[in-house]
C-alpha cells in the first residue's frame, strides 16, 4: 500500500478514517435492520466506501459487528464507572450514579442497545462466547465496586463467577424490558430500582460479623 499523503491524509489516516465510517455505518444498520437484513454491499454504501476497503478492515459482517459490539460495551462501561466520583459513598448512592450513566447511554442511541442486547443473538459461536464472556466481564466489575469497602469479605471463584452473572443478568433483563418498551417507565423509575437491586446485592458480598 502506498503511504503517500493524498489531500493531506496520509495513509494511516485514509486507514483509520474508513474504518470509523464502516463502524458508523455497522451501528446504524445492525442497530436498525439488523444484523441479519444487512450486507457488505448496504454497509459499503452507508460508509461510502468500495467493497474492497471494506475487506481491507474486516473479513466478514460478522467481524464488524465484533467490532461495533466491542465499541458499544466499551462506550457502556466506560460512562458508567466514569460517573461514579467518589468510591467511598454509600453503595446505594453509587449504584445510582453508575446505573443512571449507563441508562442514558442506552436511552440516547437504541441502536447501541439493539446491537448489545438483541443482534449479537445467535449468530454464531464466536460471537455468542464474545457475548457471554463481555457480559460476564461487566458483572465482575459491578462486584468489584461494591466491595470496595470495609468487611467486603473473600469470595471463591464460582461463588463470585454465580454472583456476577445473576448481578449483570439482572441489569440486562431490566434493561431489555426497558429498551422494548420505548423506554418507560422514565430513566430515573429504572435507574432507582437497579440501584435498589444492587445495593442490596451487595450484603452478599460483607463478611459476617462476629
Amino acid at each position: 500500500m502506498s503511504g503517500r499523503t493524498y489531500g493531506g491524509e496520509s495513509a494511516t489516516d485514509r486507514l483509520a478514517r474508513r474504518r470509523r465510517q464502516l463502524l458508523d455505518a455497522g451501528l446504524e444498520l445492525f442497530g436498525t435492520a439488523g444484523y441479519r437484513a444487512t450486507t457488505v454491499r448496504q454497509l459499503c454504501r452507508e460508509a461510502r466506501v468500495s467493497d474492497r476497503y471494506f475487506y481491507e478492515q474486516f473479513d466478514s459482517t460478522e467481524d464488524l459487528l465484533l467490532a461495533v459490539y466491542d465499541e458499544c460495551t466499551g462506550r457502556l462501561e466506560q460512562e458508567a464507572f466514569g460517573a461514579l466520583g467518589d468510591r467511598g459513598d454509600e453503595v446505594g448512592d453509587l449504584a445510582g450514579r453508575g446505573i443512571d450513566a449507563f441508562l442514558a447511554v442506552v436511552e440516547s442511541d437504541p441502536r447501541l442497545a439493539r446491537v448489545v442486547w438483541f443482534e449479537v443473538l445467535g449468530v454464531s459461536t464466536r460471537v455468542e462466547a464474545t457475548y457471554l464472556a463481555r457480559m460476564q466481564a461487566f458483572g465482575h466489575l459491578m462486584l468489584d465496586v461494591l466491595a470496595e469497602r470495609d468487611g467486603a469479605a473473600p469470595l471463591a471463584g464460582p461463588t463470585r463467577d454465580l454472583l456476577a452473572s445473576a448481578a449483570v443478568g439482572a441489569v440486562s433483563q431490566a434493561v431489555v424490558t426497558w429498551a422494548s418498551a420505548g423506554f418507560v417507565p422514565e430513566r430515573a423509575i429504572v435507574a432507582e430500582a437497579l440501584a435498589a437491586f444492587l445495593a442490596g446485592s451487595a450484603t452478599a458480598l460483607v463478611a459476617p460479623q462476629p
